[in-house]
């Protein structure tokens, strides 16, 4: 069953439940409110046909004849003895009267039946006989009036929620309708996208901002997602390939060469032998870069302690300058700092943001440790090198992303060491702002949260 035809039918179902419970109160209280006034008519008028019947035994008036002035024209007036007999009947044109039972009662009593869809209401009290027995007078009267106010009144509720039922029953239709319209919009798109294999987005009224229109934003939210994680899967696959393309044709062409004339010329085998070797470091590298970036943060492995951060900077600087035999100039904080991280990512860190400063720079690089205003670590390197085009600043924690890709690609870059950075960063709750301006170098600034004992 589709959920327009549920929504329809609970809300008619609904609505007549809610017309029975409404005109049943409306019936049974009009009913009540005519039978009392009835009841209440009744038993006044059973008091002065009793007044009536005391005042003729000084006149010997005849009993039938009183009551024949008294009787209304669909009752009955009835003496029952104590052996619930009627000893006196009196009545006009409603026979239907006799069928009713006589009962003898000793106090003042009203009651209401109904006999054949028949409404009958009666009064009785106690009365003194002509034999002095006490007798019970009993006056009965069909409630014709009530009866046809009642069918009347049936007619109109019945009419009245038909009235009310249909325009309901269409209007629900019609609004299920407008109401489920996105859903089914959502499920043609959603069909649509599993079929031509294209990420498609629900179009939405600017003025509606209920949850239907919630829920189509947020359906296009997650399309954007959707896409956005697509290409970027898609482009790293990409990338990669391409990465590992380029070693790999390495390794084949010098393995080639092996094959051919390594074993009987020295100088080919140690030239094939050293590239393969250079290349399969590359791709060790390579892989390894590959795997950290696609781990969650969560599951980069943190050992998180305490750390000099001055004593960090000052052997990475001195280790990389031995190494690559290049000026860097370490300025430690004049007070002691120590931030709260895993010394191996954090060296990891450094390795990588002065790696860069080494390779696309001639000049000195300086390393500088101090505070910010936030009070957090401000570790800031700067180099005199190349810079980053200003369009370019937005991409460079991109992966696989280079400024200059010929250059890159020669001194040994992937294209993932400022991602996998960023990612460290991200992980010790810390961020990283990069300034540059090209041809005359870049300032890379990371802040870290400082540990306080």
């Amino acid at each position: 069953m589709k959920l327009k035809t549920k929504i329809t039918l609970f809300t008619t179902l609904l609505l007549i439940l809610l017309l029975l419970v409404t005109n049943s109160s409306i019936y049974f209280i009009f009913k009540k409110t005519m039978t009392d006034n009835a009841i209440e008519r009744l038993d006044s008028q059973v008091d002065d046909i009793a007044e009536g019947f005391n005042r003729s035994g000084s006149t010997a008036v005849e009993p039938r004849n009183l009551f024949n002035a008294y009787v209304p024209l669909n009752g009955m007036i009835r003496i029952i003895d104590e052996n619930n007999k009627s000893l006196l009947t009196t009545l006009k044109d409603e026979l239907s009267l006799r069928s009713l039972n006589a009962t003898y009662r000793t106090n003042e009593h009203t009651d209401v039946t109904q006999e054949s869809g028949a409404i009958y209401a009666s009064a009785s009290m106690p009365i003194i006989w002509t034999n002095d027995n006490v007798v019970s007078l009993e006056l009965t009267e069909r409630l014709v009036d009530v009866e046809q106010s009642l069918g009347i009144l049936r007619i109109i509720l019945i009419v009245a929620s038909f009235i009310i039922l249909v325009p309901t029953v269409i209007g629900g239709r019609f609004l299920s309708k407008v109401v489920l319209q996105p859903i089914q919009s959502l499920i043609y798109t959603m069909e649509d996208i599993q079929t031509s294999r294209t990420f498609k987005r629900i179009t939405t009224k600017s003025s509606s901002k209920d949850e239907l229109d919630q829920m189509a934003n947020t359906f296009n939210n997650m399309m954007d997602l959707l896409e956005e994680n697509y290409k970027k899967q898609e482009q790293f696959v990409s990338d990669a390939s391409h990465e590992l393309k380029t070693p790999l044709t390495v390794i084949e062409s010098y393995a080639n060469m092996l094959k051919r004339w390594g074993m009987k010329r020295p100088d080919i085998l140690e030239e094939a032998v050293e590239s393969i070797h250079s290349e399969s470091i590359r791709m060790k590298t390579f892989t390894e870069q590959m795997l950290v970036l696609a781990k969650d943060d969560s599951q980069l492995d943190l050992h998180i302690q305490p750390t000099d951060i001055n004593t960090l900077c000052i052997e990475t600087g001195r280790s990389l300058q031995q190494a690559f035999q290049r000026t860097i100039h370490v300025k430690p904080s004049p007070h002691p700092i120590q931030v709260s991280s895993d010394e191996q990512k954090l060296k990891q860190l450094l390795y990588i943001l002065l790696d860069n400063a080494i390779k696309y720079s001639e000049e000195s690089i300086e390393l500088t440790v101090s505070t910010s205003a936030e009070n957090m670590c401000l570790i800031t390197i700067t180099d005199q090198g190349i810079g980053i085009p200003k369009e370019d600043l937005a991409h460079v924690y991109e992966r696989f992303f280079r400024v200059d890709k010929a250059r890159n690609r020669e001194t040994g870059g992937s294209g993932l060491g400022l991602a996998i950075a960023a990612k460290i960063i991200k992980a010790h709750q810390g961020t990283i702002h990069i300034d540059s301006e090209e041809g005359k170098g870049t300032i890379v600034q990371v802040h870290l949260p400082i540990y306080f004992s």
